[in-house]
């Protein structure tokens, strides 16, 4: 690498080279099995890989050392491979070993020996077997390549899987193998199939296989969410019938504002509950769905990639996932978007119910704020009333009060007649009174609206 290339330029190349299939011989047999990990199982699959690495002194590729190792246990002419792939959520650990004889018995009769000596070396390098290597085993596959003629019917392959009704179809676009399975569960956990070829690549008989592997294993890990959506189904049920109904409650609730406030307060008690259930769904399982959407994808790839063409009166790989694994992950797509609806409908219910909450508070303001201004107006009246009689009462006792300084002068000797000053003076005392409160009146009304 140059000092002008990118720090991450190799790492990113590297990725479309990573966890490349193993090339296979003319009668290779892979054995497969996938262990889904948590923290602790995913150091003791480390570990375990490491030990194998050190026991055989095998040297990888450094840029993929911690997530894929392919190792030599035995060379050949009986090579055993040890193929190890550490993916998100489980590692795959595939033991790949040729056969001496041909296929023509039921492959469970002959897996217990290859397991056995498989065991025996890994104990021989002091390492765990696959088995103990860590993490909960969630799909097993045995893949039986032989270089054989073609069949033209599934009883000629029945003897290989106990006389089960067997699933069967041309595999690549050459049509030079075949691909036969009865998907059904061996006494040891294990998935059996049988491809027989004329003369298929070794790198195509690798892709294959690994394809094989990959529609079992992504097949397995998308049904974990199956369950949890099974489960979800009458919760979900219940609660979208919760919500329905208090939809329907909150359309016809009283326009009361007392009864509205309550019924309110009761429903937002409700909606906040129903919502924080729902989120606890959605943390809980999201991923969970979100990872099958996720797995199910890989399985149609890997299912596309394998080119069945159909064997007269024979029901393929395909069709068999199209009837049976597809419904499953609808079911699980389907609980996915029950579940984001019911959040967004719970959140839409609530933002009504606290837009109406704030109608019916700005009524009860707008109500509470008329009712102030009504009762200023009334005691602004009652104050103009009272000013006018005080006007009328000042009025009366100052032309009072002059009448009697008048009637003192005339008793006095003056020639003055107490009685037209007063009904002079009265008018004149009036109308100086009221301009006076007129004025004053003025002014608290200038000082209230600066204030």
């Amino acid at each position: 690498m140059k000092p002008y290339d990118h720090p991450l330029r190799q790492v990113l190349h590297e990725e479309v080279h990573s966890r490349p299939p193993v090339a296979q011989w003319p009668k290779e047999r892979i054995l497969s099995q996938a262990f889904l990990l948590d923290a602790e199982s995913r150091q003791l699959q480390t570990a375990w890989i490491e030990c194998l690495s050190k026991a055989l002194q095998s040297r990888g590729n450094v840029s993929q050392d911690h997530f894929f190792r392919s190792i030599e246990l035995s060379a050949a002419p009986e090579r055993i491979i040890i193929k190890w792939e550490l993916h998100g959520e489980f590692a795959t650990i595939a033991a790949i070993v040729q056969q001496s004889a041909p296929v023509d018995k039921p492959l469970i009769q002959t897996r217990h020996a290859i397991l056995d000596r498989l065991n025996a070396l890994l104990q021989k390098m002091a390492c765990p077997s696959i088995e103990a290597a860590g993490g909960q085993r969630i799909a097993a596959i045995d893949i039986a390549f032989e270089d054989h003629s073609l069949f033209n019917d599934a009883e000629e392959v029945s003897a290989i899987f106990n006389g089960n009704t067997l699933l069967g179809s041309y595999i690549m676009s050459n049509r030079r193998a075949q691909l036969w399975t009865d998907l059904n569960l061996n006494e040891d956990g294990f998935i059996s199939y049988y491809v027989p070829h004329n003369t298929l690549g070794s790198r195509q008989a690798g892709r294959v296989a690994r394809r094989i592997t990959e529609v079992e294993t992504y097949r397995m890990a998308a049904m974990l969410a199956f369950p949890v959506a099974k489960g979800l189904s009458l919760p979900l049920r219940n609660a979208e019938s919760d919500l329905a109904q208090m939809s329907k409650e909150i359309a016809l609730l009283q326009t009361d504002t007392g009864i509205q406030l309550k019924k309110n307060g009761e429903f937002l008690a409700e909606l906040s509950q129903l919502a924080s259930k729902t989120e606890q769904w959605i943390s809980e399982f999201g991923l969970r769905f979100t990872a099958a959407e996720a797995y199910s994808q890989l399985v149609n790839k890997n299912l596309a990639e394998l080119n069945e063409e159909p064997i007269p009166g024979i029901q393929t790989l395909v069709e068999f996932m199209d009837r049976r694994f597809q419904p499953a992950m609808g079911t699980c797509l389907w609980t996915q978007r029950r579940l984001k609806e019911l959040s967004d409908r719970v959140s839409r219910t609530t933002q009504t119910l606290r837009t109406r909450i704030e109608f019916v508070n700005e009524e009860q303001t707008q109500a509470l704020l008329a009712s102030m201004d009504k009762r200023a107006k009334l005691q602004l009246r009652m104050q103009e009333t009272v000013d006018s009689l005080s006007v009328l009462v000042l009025t009366y006792y100052l032309v009072g009060l002059l009448f009697y300084i008048a009637k003192g002068g005339k008793e006095a000797g003056l020639p003055i007649y107490p009685e037209i000053i007063a009904a002079i003076a009265a008018p004149i005392v009036a109308a100086a009174f009221f301009v006076i409160s007129k004025r004053r009146r003025a002014r608290n009304a200038r000082n209230a609206i600066s204030s």
